[in-house]
């Protein structure tokens, strides 16, 4: 049992200040594996009552169990590929694409309609991959979208951009520096913000007004080794146009 697991699992459940608690858990894992109640209480400036709630949400019993999953998670510095990886891989792709292809999206296809230009941009070389892959497939069906290379071009953009204009930002994390402000200065002009990324706590989620979250998952080989499955973008491109053309043929009945 992972905590990040029971994080997604429950997700939709857990208020502002709990999904605090799981940001100050995941940024100072270390620390929190012999933390007390009363030292998490304090760093996170909440009551006891509300981490209880938090572990209980989790299903868990309480923070004495919290703690169990946090211990059993202690990295082991072995480097030795994690024995669950593929496992929960699948499961990342499986809840990803069962979201995606239920989710209510008629909002966001809306907003497209109506934008006077809908913009992409990718904040790493995937994403961006991710931000032309989305570009093409909705050209197809007649839908322009106008792909953002690199933050300078950024940067001019968002001076210009209008209150019937839609940008569509796309991050792995969510916490990345340069996509949040971009969003905050597109919010601060009358813009509307769209998002994806992962289902974490997250900056980016709050400034979004349309947020489409994903599962992945860090795997740690040890070392300066890591790896971020991160081809469900390309997956969710393509429930989102099929999503699009059911949209439409919904809309002219």
């Amino acid at each position: 049992m992972r905590l990040e697991d029971l994080i997604e699992q429950n997700y939709h459940k857990l208020s502002a200040n709990e999904l605090y608690i799981w940001e100050y858990i995941r940024k100072h894992p270390d620390e929190c594996r012999t933390i007390s109640i009363d030292q998490l209480s304090a760093a996170c400036n909440i009551s006891h009552t509300t981490i209880l709630r938090f572990a209980k949400k989790l299903g868990l019993k309480g923070f004495s169990e919290l703690k169990v999953v946090l211990k059993w998670q202690e990295p082991s510095g072995s480097g030795i590929f994690p024995s669950d990886t593929i496992a929960r891989t699948v499961q990342d792709y499986r809840q990803t694409l069962e979201y995606i292809s239920s989710v209510e999206l008629s909002d966001l296809f809306s907003l497209m309609d109506g934008a006077g230009k809908t913009y992409v941009y990718g904040s790493g070389s995937v994403q961006q991959l991710a931000a032309r892959d989305l570009k093409q497939k909705f050209f197809n069906a007649n839908k322009l979208l106008h792909v953002i290379e690199g933050e300078e071009e950024m940067r001019k953009l968002v001076e210009r951009v209008g209150e019937t204009d839609l940008v569509i930002l796309i991050s792995l994390s969510g916490d990345n520096e340069f996509v949040n402000q971009t969003a905050e200065c597109v919010k601060q002009r009358g813009g509307v913000v769209a998002s994806i990324c992962r289902i974490q706590s997250n900056r980016l989620i709050y400034l979004s007004d349309i947020n489409i979250p994903f599962f992945t998952h860090h795997i740690d080989l040890g070392g300066t080794m890591e790896y971020w499955p991160s081809n469900l973008l390309f997956q969710i491109n393509e429930f989102l146009i099929l999503r699009y053309l059911q949209y439409h043929q919904t809309v002219r009945r």
